[in-house]
């Protein structure tokens, strides 16, 4: 090689560690590699760095960090990507696919060119550079060629493979290989048979370069029959990978079969888990400790174990692998186990229970004392059972029936089906107990808000409270009193006191059903927006017509296609109205008839103060009235002597005529 070409060279890669590596000087070390990055163009975790001086800081004065950063070569970046897979993932190479390989690859690469001799000649590769790399110069080449100890190349054939740059081996030279400089390997077998580590030895000057049937011969003349990786030897072949050991074949390990195991798709666990609400805020009454369940509702699933893969090593010999365990999949109560038991579903609404590695599925949910901070809310879809109370400000919410042994403070208990309170309500005007399919059963209500689709019976008394039943309300214990409040009952209102000398405010009213009342209430909501939105629309139609009629000329075919919509869109508003105002008609109707049999009961005594509304009939005590049932007739209120509602055999219809008085 000449000088200048030495020359050239030595400036090249003075260029190259230019652009590759930096000295940086900073306060701390993360400022110096932030100005490394941006000066090298990369990434903070791409560069290494080897600290030149170490800075200090004391109260006094401060010493910079020192720091000469290069750029990690990308071979290292898949070396520690492996070590990572290695870590995280066991070896899983998920970490290093080939699509992350391709992410990591340089987008600028310097072009390279390679010099292989083989039997058949002299053969040259020139790589193209990727991005903004360096392409390959014929200087590039002719130190190759020396190095190689190729001469008498013809040079414009060179200058034509330069400037191609295809990448491929190209024939230059028929010169033979030169005796005893031959490149040669040597294989280690490794990792109990499963791997052949091959190490190549580079060629001296005129030297044979190894082909893939070279190290394939050199592997199978140590007795390697399976598992030969013909393309990892041609890849680092190609790229003139040299005095470092590479993989040229691997067995193929066993894998032992995954155990079955069984899937949860409900919690096993009970821990609290506090819910947040769109603003942020948490609600530390819902601890969501209860895990509902419906009919049908997948519980769990059980994975099949799977069957071992046999393994190969590379002399062909055959490596066991073991079969997954197999697991069961336990049915509990309240739970339905599929035919090949791998399906485990919800018979029935309730609580889903995990115990003993068996879920159940309870539809009695019991809780051993007060509903508050302990339990936070609770929502069943089952029924509850509760031995305390219900403490002030938190709820009860059952698919089923509700049974509290103690009181409902100033809470809200709602079911589906029937709410037994033992020890009465105390509601402090604030308290709410709905049913929507069963009974009300108390054993007094004072100052709460009661309404079921069935009837209300307490025991005691029922004092100011609101009280709304489809069916009956009654209060007929040993003190068996109403005083203050509204009382609704569709069919019958019955007690052994209503009122007292006190004469507080007390409305009874028989014939409004709180269901239908609500279902009134809709339609007219209903009635009310399609009314509000056909002003709406016949107000702009009689815009458009008055239009129409005062310049046809100018009404355009658009105009008229949108008056005919709003005159199709009136129609359908009047339907609706007339269909709402019909169902209205039709339920309060329905109401009427229930009303004109509706009664009101008093065994011992009705005080003045107290209000009577059956039907359309209202009439208000003002004096003190003994033993009386109360009823409608001719749009008036009329009683008669008491006789016990519950008693069928008593027909007070028949028998009013005795001894009834108009009030």
């Amino acid at each position: 090689m000449s000088l200048s070409e030495f020359l050239t060279e030595e400036l090249k890669e003075f260029d190259r560690k230019e652009k590759e590596q930096v000295e940086v000087i900073a306060d701390t070390i993360e400022e110096c590699l932030a100005i490394a990055s941006q000066h090298l163009g990369r990434k903070v975790h791409e560069i290494d760095y080897t600290v030149l001086k170490r800075g200090k800081k004391s109260l006094f004065f401060s010493e910079p960090y020192h720091i000469r950063a290069s750029i990690i070569p990308d071979d290292l970046l898949l070396d520690e990507l492996s070590l990572l897979d290695e870590h995280l993932t066991g070896g899983s190479g998920k970490l290093v696919s080939k699509d992350l390989k391709e992410l990591v690859t340089p987008k600028n690469k310097d072009g390279r060119v390679t010099v292989k001799i083989y039997r058949t000649g002299v053969f040259l590769t020139v790589y193209p550079p990727t991005g903004e790399g360096l392409e390959m110069t014929i200087a590039d080449v002719s130190k190759r060629l020396s190095f190689r100890g190729i001469a008498g190349v013809d040079q414009t054939l060179i200058n034509k493979i330069l400037k191609e740059k295809k990448g491929e081996p190209a024939l230059i030279s028929n010169q033979k290989p030169k005796a005893g400089n031959d490149s040669s390997c040597n294989v280690e077998i490794a990792q109990e048979n499963m791997r052949a580590f091959v190490t190549v030895f580079p060629p001296r000057p005129g030297g044979r370069d190894l082909e893939v049937s070279d190290i394939v011969a050199a592997l199978k003349g140590m007795g390697v029959a399976f598992g030969l990786k013909e393309d990892e030897i041609r890849k680092n072949l190609d790229e003139d990978v040299v005095n470092k050991p590479f993989i040229g074949a691997e067995g193929d390990f066993p894998v032992n079969g995954k155990n079955a195991e069984i899937k949860y798709y409900v919690r096993t666990e009970k821990k609290i888990n506090f819910k947040e609400d769109q603003s942020g805020r948490v609600d530390y009454k819902d601890l969501d400790m209860i895990e509902n369940v419906v009919v049908g509702q997948l519980l769990a699933e059980k994975l099949p174990a799977e069957k071992g893969k046999f393994g190969r090593n590379l002399f062909g010999m055959v490596l066991p692998a073991k079969d997954g365990l197999d697991t069961e999949l336990k049915q509990g109560k309240g739970t339905i186990l599929s035919e090949d038991k791998m399906r485990l579903t919800a018979e029935v609404n309730g609580q889903v229970l995990y115990a003993a590695g068996r879920l159940s599925v309870e539809t009695v949910y019991r809780i051993n004392g007060d509903v508050g901070v302990r339990t936070g809310n609770v929502t069943f879809l089952g029924s509850i059972i509760i031995t305390g109370n219900v403490e002030d400000n938190y709820s009860v919410k059952a698919a089923g029936n509700i049974e509290i042994y103690g009181t409902v403070q100033k809470a809200i208990v709602e079911a589906d089906g029937d709410i037994i309170v033992r020890q009465g309500v105390t509601g402090r005007e604030e308290a709410r107990v709905e049913s929507t399919g069963g009974n009300i059963v108390a054993k007094f209500i004072q100052n709460a808000t009661c309404i079921t689709e069935k009837d209300i019976i307490v025991q005691e008394g029922i004092l100011h409270s609101h009280l709304m039943a489809g069916g009956k309300i009654s209060c007929k214990g040993k003190r068996g009193q109403i005083v203050g409040g509204t009382i609704q009952a569709a069919q019958l209102i019955s007690a052994k006191i209503i009122g007292s000398q006190a004469n507080p405010q007390t409305d009874l009213i028989v014939g409004n059903n709180p269901k239908i009342l609500k279902q009134i209430q809709e339609y007219e909501e209903k009635r009310n927006e399609n009314q509000d939105k056909l002003d709406q629309l016949t107000k702009t139609m009689r815009t458009l017509k008055a239009r129409k009629e005062a310049d046809p000329a100018s009404f355009t075919s658009e105009q008229d296609a949108h008056l005919q919509k709003l005159e199709a869109g009136t129609k359908k508003l009047e339907k609706r109205i007339a269909e709402a105002g019909k169902d209205i008609q039709t339920l309060t109707e329905y109401m009427d008839e229930q009303a004109a049999n509706g009664r009101i009961s008093v065994e011992k005594t009705i005080f003045p103060g107290v209000t009577i509304r059956i039907r359309n009939a209202e009439f208000k005590l003002r004096h003190e009235t003994k033993a009386k049932t109360f009823y409608e007739e001719e749009s008036q209120v009329r009683s008669a002597p008491y006789e016990d509602p519950d008693e069928t055999k008593n027909d007070w219809r028949k028998k009013r005529g005795r001894g009834k008085s108009k009030n």
